[in-house]
């Protein structure tokens, strides 16, 4: 498996094509839909849409960006082409996910990332750590710094994340929101 790159954009890819199994977290997915009664959602750096076409299975609205071309063209289901650099999207949502995109966006355009996923009602994420290895890993924080980002925009961290970490955990193959995952909810 390769990662999907854009020579003249390091900033987008990344994934890896036919999607990343360390992505994939249906065990979580299946109980933040039921907690939260979500109807509705919204993936982040959607990669090729593989985690926005499980939502659509599972009922839920599902809408997915990314501002990797090659990606949208390849995508599973319709998504759209988004530079988070040039902006944030618009589109209010029962839920933002996010998967391994924080550490790619540069601290002087984080803000459109964090008001990106400041669409949904609830947020969850991951993001990687300082020092961790990984294509263009220019942000890499500890979560106390997305906790503070999207405290500002009026979101609170959920209590308990050690449990939402052990609901991903619990699926057959090992994945990022185990290890760094945040759910946050909309004061």
């Amino acid at each position: 498996m390769s990662a999907v790159i854009d020579a003249n954009r390091p900033d987008l890819g990344g994934n890896i094509r036919h999607g990343d199994s360390n992505t994939f977290a249906p065990k979580l997915w299946r109980y933040l839909i039921e907690r939260f009664a979500i109807r509705s959602m919204l993936d982040v750096g959607c990669g090729e849409g593989h985690a926005v076409h499980f939502f659509h299975k599972q009922g839920v609205y599902a809408h997915g960006i990314d501002g990797l071309a090659s990606n949208v063209q390849r995508a599973v289901v319709p998504i759209t082409l988004h530079d988070l650099l040039a902006g944030p999207y618009i589109m209010p949502v029962d839920l933002a996910w996010s998967c391994e995109v924080a550490e790619h966006i540069a601290p002087s355009k984080v803000h459109h990332y964090l008001d990106t996923l400041a669409n949904g009602r609830i947020v969850a994420m991951t993001h990687a750590v300082p020092g961790q290895d990984g294509h263009n890993h220019v942000n890499c924080q500890p979560s106390e710094y997305w906790v503070e980002a999207l405290r500002t925009r009026g979101f609170s961290l959920e209590r308990s994340q050690e449990y939402y970490r052990q609901i991903a955990a619990r699926d057959d193959v090992p994945n990022y929101f185990q290890m760094t995952g945040l759910v946050f909810v909309r004061l």
